[in-house]
């Protein structure tokens, strides 16, 4: 070219900087320079929230809000995994699902993908530590005693905020399922895969262990899968079988999220062991449900009527995320009017 293309000026390249890691992956902030926007960046002192998010790190939070819009995430392989040909098809499968449900607000926006990385949008409200906060686990006795009068949530979320984070999570699932050219299975439903918007809409991300599901032309229907030995105590219980799944795992494991908002607890609050909780899990026992919680208001009421519909042992008997999405805003539009 008759003229090089310069590099930009030292003081203009982006600012990187580590913000926390998964299983699988780091995460890193990666930050435009604010005099790049100078129409923006004289704003961001009206975008730091004006009260208390309820999350662990408010002040590094409300440093991420105002600056989301010149800022996105970047997550890498950790090094303790192989740089190989399953982990590349891990990271690959995620790029291309976050492509392909670009047009759901309900899940994270793809930016990048490249080898084992991937860049998103940055969603900066931690959800899991506003419905669950602290550990999330307790002993019986402590929780009898704190609901001796009465059940008490140990988070902060009105009934009505509740309800409709039950319908956002449900919905954003829904689109999974409901993909149009054939069903994805997330395989790793909990409340941390969600964030929240500065404005409080609910988002999805995190699919390197989701499945496409492959159809069976033959048989005209989808083919079950083995997604490989289950860990942890979140899970459906067909998942510690590990063979003939299908998309109701995360109906299942949904639910679960629906305990934590209305409790503020993990659904087995008093076992703070996975191999014990699997084995309650298999021999069909299900969380302790108060039911006085039915009677604390009209939309608990409603969400814990879901959680049998969705924690059924039988697959084939657990309602579907559409019918879930369904009952919630059914619940929704139906309040009774005083």
């Amino acid at each position: 070219p008759e003229e090089m293309v310069k590099p930009r000026p030292e003081n203009q390249l982006a600012k990187v900087r580590y913000l926390d890691h998964g299983y699988y992956r780091d995460v890193w902030v990666v930050e435009d320079n604010p005099w790049i926007w100078p129409n923006e960046y004289t704003k961001e002192k009206d975008n730091k929230p004006k009260e208390a998010l309820g999350v662990v790190d408010e002040k590094g939070t409300a440093d991420l809000i105002t600056k989301a819009y010149r800022t996105m995430v970047l997550k890498t392989l950790r090094y303790k995994h192989k740089r190989d040909e399953d982990s590349f098809d891990e990271v690959q499968l995620e790029a291309i699902i976050m492509e392909r449900m670009t047009k759901s607000p309900r899940i994270m926006d793809l930016y990048g993908h490249c080898g084992f990385s991937v860049s998103a949008e940055l969603v900066p409200i931690e959800f899991e530590e506003r419905v669950v906060p602290g550990e999330g686990m307790q002993e019986t006795k402590d929780v009898e005693e704190r609901n001796k009068n009465g059940p008490r949530p140990y988070n902060n979320f009105t009934a009505e905020e509740k309800l409709r984070f039950a319908l956002e999570m449900a919905e954003s699932i829904a689109d999974l399922h409901g993909f149009e050219d054939g069903i994805i299975v997330h395989d790793d439903v909990q409340l941390c895969q969600w964030m929240t918007t500065p404005d409080g809409t609910l988002k999805l991300g995190d699919f390197n262990r989701a499945t496409i599901m492959t159809w069976d032309e033959i048989n005209g229907s989808y083919c079950k899968f083995d997604n490989g030995k289950a860990f942890g105590n979140y899970r459906a219980p067909e998942e510690f079988a590990a063979i003939n799944l299908d998309e109701q795992i995360d109906t299942f494991s949904f639910c679960n999220n629906i305990y934590g908002l209305i409790t503020g607890l993990w659904d087995f609050y008093d076992t703070d062991d996975d191999q014990v909780v699997q084995k309650k899990l298999i021999a069909r026992e299900l969380a302790f449900v108060d039911p006085r919680w039915k009677d604390r208001s009209y939309e608990e009421g409603k969400l814990v009527e879901l959680l049998p519909k969705c924690w059924a042992y039988d697959p084939d008997e657990r309602i579907s995320i559409f019918d879930a999405v369904k009952f919630l805003r059914q619940a929704i539009d139906n309040k009774p009017k005083h």
